[in-house]
């Protein structure tokens, strides 16, 4: 087992330890993007070409994005590339946060937020596209932190979330995605099944439409 995949694995145990978790990627996050590359992580530029698709077909040229877990800001770095996009971040590591900073391809990132708690950060607005890529994984959060991004997507906007196959099976986020719970406050719009993610497995993009009112 090579170090790249086993600092990916070690960070797959931390459900119901945020503090561990977090401490576990302030220390990871100078080395973060060198292993996931070396792991062949693709999820974030599959997400945000899905993100760039949904903004043109459905969105306008002033649309703004929430990327929630932003990790070191590689989604916001690719939707750079893609368009002139107002993109704000959070994630639970205030030292994965400030590497998201560097890009320059956000207007905000904070730190310390943690997506399992289902309240909205007050510092935030309500955003036409919220996505969360890579969060939605072993030892992160559970398929309740859905709850926390519909809170962050205003009115018949857009939440994109990828789920690792083996997080899928083992958390039933599919029951928890098609429960009452979320569907009084959103539409599944449509699955992208076992698309490209990493190169251990694949994963699913959920696509959900806000429709409960605005918080």
């Amino acid at each position: 087992m090579n170090n790249s995949f086993a600092n990916i694995k070690q960070s797959h145990v931390f459900f119901e330890d945020s503090p561990g978790l977090k401490n576990y990627y302030e220390d990871w996050a100078s080395r973060y993007d060198g292993d996931l590359a070396d792991q062949k992580w693709v999820a974030p530029r599959v997400a945000a070409n899905f993100v760039h698709l949904l903004a043109s077909a459905y969105g306008s040229p002033d649309t703004i994005i929430f990327d929630a877990g932003c990790g070191t800001g590689l989604v916001g770095s690719v939707l750079s590339t893609l368009g002139n996009y107002v993109i704000d971040g959070v994630d639970l590591s205030e030292n994965m946060a400030a590497e998201a900073l560097k890009t320059h391809a956000y207007r905000k990132v904070y730190g310390g937020v943690d997506l399992s708690v289902p309240v909205r950060d007050e510092r935030l607005d309500q955003y036409d596209i919220v996505v969360s890529s890579g969060v939605f994984t072993l030892g992160h959060v559970r398929p309740t932190a859905l709850l926390t991004l519909i809170e962050y997507a205003r009115p018949d906007g857009l939440i994109l979330v990828s789920t690792r196959g083996s997080y899928a099976a083992e958390t039933g986020f599919e029951d928890f995605a098609l429960s009452r719970e979320v569907s009084e406050l959103a539409s599944l719009e449509f699955k992208l099944k076992n698309a490209n993610y990493i190169a251990e497995e694949g994963a699913d993009y959920w696509v959900f439409r806000k429709t409960g009112p605005t918080q």
